[in-house]
């Protein structure tokens, strides 16, 4: 451990939303910027004040006509994002959009 470690500031974190599998959170950056954070099981996804807006939207618009894709095993529903896509069965699909309201 290096002795400035000692030195850097707490970030101020809350949490905005939580489900069972899902949580969503957000931090003061020392920069004085609000960042959000969805984790989802072992994966974190971080975003900027005006990408967690868009972000929102597209969940939002999703929610409203979330296009299903038929798999072996069961349909998926899928949001494409500009650096990737998320897909959910119905069941996660029906928590993820029950974490996005609470926290949106």
């Amino acid at each position: 451990m290096n002795d400035n470690d000692n030195d850097l500031p707490e970030i101020p974190v809350e949490t905005l939303a939580e489900t069972e599998n899902y949580v969503v959170w957000s931090a003061e950056e020392p920069d004085g910027e609000t960042t959000y954070h969805v984790e989802l099981g072992p994966v974190t996804v971080h975003f900027f004040g005006e990408e967690w807006e868009d972000f929102i939207d597209q969940i939002f618009e999703a929610g409203r006509n979330p296009e299903m894709e038929d798999s072996e095993d069961e349909p998926s529903i899928e949001v494409e994002l500009d650096w990737g896509s998320l897909y959910f069965s119905p069941e996660e699909w029906q928590e993820f959009f029950s974490l996005i309201e609470q926290a949106g």
